[in-house]
């Protein structure tokens, strides 16, 4: 095969203003960018001081040493270092901007110090000085945000990084605002023990997790001891907590979490492991079992015809049954006996079961979920104490079949599973409204 000559992307201009607006999709995630670059580059506190007119973020690491390394972004520099890194490809900075339209780094590495600005246009020269105390007058980066995009709302601020580095507050890291002190308000036992370990990669997961009367089933989700995701595991049984796990990978905006091969098998492992948590009851009659079905073969011909392939290797089984064919177990059928004389069955743990190893389950969340929700990688929930649910399933037949009166949010579901890509917000309401009429001529209403 002869030779090919490649020559390497070239990147416009105009691609830095939409790194640094579009992918963060809130000004607090650039407060915590620039927190966790300070805990990379080694400082144990930031201090934030926030005005109506700037936004000063100083912390006491190695400081700014490569002018021109730091310009640089969308390389994974960071990860060589030792130690829990939360940064990777040098974007943080970037978003900064979504801030304020001029950002100034003001720096010192224990030897010299520097001086320069960042626009939306690039970075100003540098300015130097060869003296340990210039600029900052610490090792460490002082960086100024002014023309500032919006008000800032400091109880909001503070709050979100509450959340977000709550587990390395507890552990002695240092984070005020106006020279108040961020108290760790961690709200599980923030005690580490090994969970359990994801045999195919070798990694281990840590955490603390334990039974809860009032637990909902989720966990939150570390990564690197810094929040990244609540996790739906299991919203059958009685259980909260946290886990860390420093294998998995956080997308771009650190809001979620890449489905890889290493996510699949985390959340199988964590469901497996919360299996040893009891159910709670749930009262599921003839109704709810009926729709669920219908919504689950809508579902399967949807997903079948748009050749949506849900892996089996990847299906969470657990005790109580395989994936398979849509089929009632010994407890659901004794729900459907009792439903018939009109006295719902309060039955643990159902698990409806649909090809193409999508699983349907039900769920008690009340209006803090939709009334059916997906849960990746193959998870349906029927969230039976959803206003929206229970009207779905109200015995009135001026409000139309039940399926029709749930089919937005199947909809909704369906594009969601079987699209690989993001799409625009405009993308995906064209999409709704293609499953949307693809249901509705399945059951021949149009």
């Amino acid at each position: 095969m002869a030779q090919i000559n490649l020559f390497p992307h070239e990147v416009g201009r105009d691609l830095i203003p939409e790194l640094a607006t579009r992918v963060y999709s809130s000004q607090l995630d650039s407060y915590r960018e620039a927190v966790s670059n300070a805990f990379d580059e080694g400082s144990k506190q930031v201090v934030l001081s926030i005005t109506k007119d700037r936004i000063v973020i100083e912390d006491w690491g190695s400081g700014i040493s490569d002018y021109d390394d730091f310009r640089k972004f969308g390389q994974a520099s960071k990860k060589s270092r030792k130690g829990e890194i939360i940064g990777e490809k040098g974007l943080g900075k970037l978003s900064l901007l979504n801030l304020g339209s001029t950002v100034l780094f003001e720096t010192n590495n224990g030897a010299s110090g520097m001086r320069f600005y960042m626009t939306l246009a690039g970075f100003s020269k540098p300015e130097y000085k060869n003296d340990a105390n210039s600029f900052v007058a610490h090792s460490g980066t002082r960086i100024t945000i002014t023309k500032l995009s919006n008000d800032v709302d400091k109880s909001e601020v503070a709050s979100y990084l509450r959340k977000t580095f709550g587990l390395r507050l507890v552990h002695g890291a240092q984070i005020a605002i106006n020279g108040e002190p961020i108290r760790s308000r961690f709200a599980f036992d923030p005690q580490e023990d090994v969970l359990f370990t994801l045999p195919k990669h070798n990694i281990r997961v840590t955490g603390n997790i334990r039974f809860s009367e009032q637990g909902r089933g989720a966990v939150d989700v570390y990564i690197d001891h810094v929040f990244v995701a609540s996790l739906e595991v299991d919203t059958r049984r009685k259980f909260e907590g946290w886990v860390n796990c420093n294998g998995l990978t956080p997308e771009t905006s650190r809001n979620n979490i890449v489905q890889n091969s290493i996510f699949k098998e985390f959340a199988v492992q964590l469901r497996q492991y919360a299996s040893r948590y009891p159910l709670r009851e749930l009262a599921i009659d003839e109704l709810k079992l009926t729709l669920s079905s219908e919504l689950s073969t809508l579902l399967k011909n949807y997903l079948k015809d748009m050749r949506v392939n849900i892996r089996s290797g990847f299906n969470m089984n657990l005790p109580g049954g395989p994936a398979g064919s849509f089929k009632k177990s010994v407890k659901i059928s004794d729900g459907l006996n009792s439903a018939r004389e009109s006295s719902p069955q309060k039955i643990s743990g159902k698990k409806l079961s649909s090809s193409l190893n999508v699983r349907w389950e039900y769920a008690d969340l009340g209006n803090e979920k939709e009334p059916i929700y997906f849960v990746p990688p193959n998870t349906i929930y029927c969230n039976t104490s959803n206003d929206l649910y229970r009207f779905a399933v109200a015995k009135n037949r001026y409000y139309g079949p039940t399926w029709i009166r749930i089919l937005p949010y199947l909809s909704r579901i369906a594009v969601t599973m079987s699209t690989d890509s993001k799409l625009s917000p405009e993308q995906f309401n064209q999409k709704v409204d293609q499953a949307t009429r693809y249901f509705l001529k399945q059951k021949k209403t149009i």
